[in-house]
């Protein structure tokens, strides 16, 4: 946990310098994918699993989609789904699992600061353990969620909170996104995805854009 925190936090200095790409970054990330030590969970997240009961399949992003476990449990259940990690590894890994499963998935390497989310393009955006990206992009970033969502629209979102700049401060999501619908938001002590085993400072966000 504290070489994940340190990588993110050199991350965040980068950003704030006007670089959106430290080329620590991907081997950082390849080890970490590569290592079968690291521990995180390989099932798609109960959040996401939750936000999209009873919604009509449509066009789904997932941002920093790792080793694809959301975007492969989105498109066995009829989504078409994008995503998008800076790792190779994990975007070799998710290709591999989704044609071991008979899953077409799109899976892309890129920074997603470089990547182009377009106006009115997806039904769904996910972001999971991305926060310190998100807030050493602030204010743009969610301003690009927004503009990128279609309208009805869903957001789901998950990551480590604390007083460190690069995890969410308290209502920090809500703050960022005023327009949107709130459909569920948790600010708590839970089991992490990325820090199985105990409990961690964790925030949970669903919300809507207007139709």
């Amino acid at each position: 946990m504290w070489a994940l925190r340190t990588s993110l936090f050199f991350s965040i200095l980068l950003l704030a310098n006007g670089q959106t790409t430290d080329p620590r970054d991907q081997d950082f990330w390849n080890k970490k994918f590569g290592d079968p030590k690291t521990e995180f969970k390989r099932e798609p997240s109960p959040l996401l699993i939750n936000a999209i009961q009873g919604r009509r399949p449509g066009r789904a992003l997932d941002l920093g989609m790792g080793e694809g476990r959301n975007t492969i449990y989105l498109a066995q259940h009829g989504w078409q789904a994008t995503g998008v990690d800076l790792s190779t590894v994990a975007i070799a890994q998710a290709r591999t699992r989704a044609s071991q499963l008979h899953v077409e998935i799109n899976a892309i390497v890129d920074d997603l600061t470089h990547y182009e989310l377009g106006k009115g393009q997806w039904d769904l955006i996910a972001a999971f353990y991305i926060h310190a990206w998100y807030n050493g992009t602030r204010p743009e970033t969610p301003a690009r969620l927004l503009a990128a969502l279609k309208p009805g629209g869903l957001l789901v979102m998950e990551g480590f909170a604390g007083p460190e700049q690069f995890m969410f401060q308290p209502n920090e999501l809500l703050r960022d996104f005023p327009a949107l619908r709130v459909l569920r938001y948790e600010d708590m002590e839970a089991e992490a995805e990325w820090a199985p085993g105990h409990p961690s400072h964790i925030v949970r966000f669903i919300a809507e854009k207007a139709r």
